[in-house]
């Protein structure tokens, strides 16, 4: 049998957490996430703790440049 399950976020641990109690070939589990979720996520940590780094925009059109005549 095939069924899909939706689960919210806040719940998604303890989801795991059972699944994973179940013999190993009883579930397969599919991430429904984009795969760029993750990098997101990772993305939105460093500019809460103020580790994200950035350029301005005339550095990015100088590198720009400086590829192009590379």
């Amino acid at each position: 049998m095939t069924m899909t399950i939706t689960v919210k976020d806040n719940f998604a641990n303890q989801v795991m957490a059972f699944l994973n109690t179940l013999p190993k070939d009883a579930v397969a589990v599919e991430s429904s996430r984009p795969w760029y979720a993750d990098e997101v996520q990772k993305r939105v940590l460093e500019y809460q703790n103020g580790t994200m780094q950035t350029a301005s925009h005339r550095q990015i059109w100088d590198s720009i440049e400086r590829q192009i005549q590379a």
